[in-house]
C-alpha cells in the first residue's frame, strides 16, 4: 500500500479523499443551484422596456431607463 493519511484515528487512504472532496464540493454547488422552488413561483414578471420605434432613431434616453428600472426595484 502506498501513503495513507490518519484522519480521527482512522487510516484513509488518498483517492477516498479525492472522491470525498469532489463528491461534496460538486454536491454543494447541486444544492446550492436548486434553489427554492416557491421564490420562483412567487415572483412577478418584470416589465420589459419598450423598443424605440421604427421610425425614431437607433438612440435612447439611459437616464429614463435606469430612473423606470430603480423606480421598479424600489416598490
Amino acid at each position: 500500500m502506498g501513503a495513507a493519511y490518519k484522519i480521527f484515528g482512522m487510516t484513509v487512504q488518498p483517492h477516498i479523499l479525492a472522491i470525498a472532496t469532489l463528491g461534496s464540493v460538486f454536491g454543494g454547488a447541486a444544492y446550492a443551484m436548486s434553489g427554492s422552488k416557491d421564490a420562483e413561483k412567487a415572483k412577478p414578471a418584470v416589465a420589459t422596456p419598450a423598443a424605440p420605434a421604427a421610425g425614431g432613431s437607433d438612440e435612447f434616453d439611459v437616464e429614463k431607463l435606469l430612473g423606470d428600472f430603480l423606480k421598479e426595484e424600489s416598490k
